[in-house]
């Protein structure tokens, strides 16, 4: 088993002789990055007999099943299209359930958190998952809010946090916690030459800002430049830009079997075990779960250099490229299909990293931390 199977440190915060209690502030559980890190951090609470609940946007989404499975309620707060509606639903679910704070999952949801928890007397905790590029364009940016009003925030980069303070948040506001990484079993990837070439694969939700056109165009040139290697190429996710996608394939001239649009997967660790090299063409992260999870399957990995991808890539455990450059995504790609000792030595240094430092047991120790330090200054 993998890192989830270590020994459980006990978060042991009580509030008035009795367990703590968190509401979360949610705006999706679909399958993406932050609401997988959302089940890793309940699943962590719950195991330590702290009473959680989700206040949701929206309804009827992958992960809510798994959310229940471990106990947790969920309770649907956007079926209104006001804000002002929404806000009332909130306040009164925060004050129903009484927690001791108000922690939102994802930057949009931090005032809903942020103003129910100060009229319901909690403290409050918001969320940054990205290094803010678009989400604050500038000092003047409605979206300066949402960092502003929580009583602390917590981000998965420094990348992150230095953006926060350069918009005026106090440093002393702003934990860093890292994505942690698990899967229930350990990761069997074998280094592809089954007779069919190599398969890259990239994924994530084929939306403008993951550059997914760059994947394709990418799979394109290398398929001429190995034309007797059976290249693969894989796309998991799916995404509004699916359709252009699959034009901008054929118009390469790649069969159905070089580029195969796999759409979402539920078995990821299914994913990763085929394949070979992955490759992360964005314009805009915060820390990507899906570069993290292949380099814990001992995956060498190909990454545009944005947000916080520099803080776990150190060009010694995988290689870095800038952001938009197709020639650069190339010819780094190419460097890991032409080199099997280099594939093998990226791969290795990347789930040692990975094991190390986004391990469950690094998260229960910062969730005790921050926890305990937010609920000991409010009570002083």
């Amino acid at each position: 088993m993998g890192t989830g199977s270590s020994r459980r440190r006990n978060i042991g915060i009580e509030t008035r002789g009795v367990p703590m209690k968190i509401c979360f502030v949610v705006g999706t559980l679909g399958r993406g990055g932050a609401e997988r890190q959302l089940l890793y951090m309940l699943r962590v609470l719950t195991g330590q007999g702290i009473e959680a609940r989700l206040l949701c946007l929206t309804q009827g989404e992958a992960f809510e099943s798994a959310v229940r499975e471990m106990g947790v309620g969920i309770e649907c707060v956007g079926k209104s299209r006001s804000r002002i509606s929404r806000f009332r639903t909130i306040i009164k679910a925060v004050r129903s359930f009484a927690p001791d704070i108000v922690q939102s999952t994802h930057f949009y949801t931090n005032l809903y958190s942020a103003v129910a928890a100060k009229l319901a007397g909690k403290r409050s905790i918001g969320a940054i998952r990205s290094d803010l590029t678009r989400e604050i364009p500038s000092r003047f940016s409605p979206g300066r809010a949402q960092i502003m009003l929580p009583d602390l925030l917590i981000a998965n980069t420094e990348t992150a946090v230095r953006r926060a303070v350069s918009f005026g948040v106090s440093k002393r506001r702003i934990d860093v916690v890292r994505n942690v990484v698990e899967f229930p079993v350990e990761c069997e990837n074998s280094d592809s030459t089954r007779g069919r070439g190599l398969l890259i694969s990239f994924v994530g939700r084929l939306v403008k800002e993951k550059r997914p056109e760059l994947f394709v165009r990418m799979a394109g040139k290398l398929k001429e430049r190995f034309p007797g290697d059976h290249l693969r190429f894989r796309v998991v996710g799916e995404g509004p830009m699916r359709s252009s996608l699959e034009d901008l394939s054929d118009s390469l001239g790649l069969s159905a079997e070089e580029m195969d649009f796999a759409g979402e997967q539920a078995n990821m660790l299914e994913v990763y075990e085929e394949t070979d090299i992955l490759v992360l063409t964005s314009d805009s992260e915060g820390s990507p779960n899906v570069l993290l999870e292949a380099m814990y399957c001992g995956i060498p990995v190909v990454a545009t250099r944005v947000g916080g991808v520099v803080e776990i890539l150190d060009g010694d455990n995988g290689i870095l490229v800038e952001p938009g450059s197709l020639d650069e995504l190339v010819k780094g790609t190419e460097r890991l299909i032409a080199d099997d000792e280099l594939r093998e030595l990226f791969g290795q240094r990347g789930e040692t990293y990975v094991r190390a430092n986004h391990s469950f047991d690094y998260l229960e120790g910062r969730l005790q931390e921050i926890y305990g330090r937010l609920l000991g200054e409010w009570q002083r």
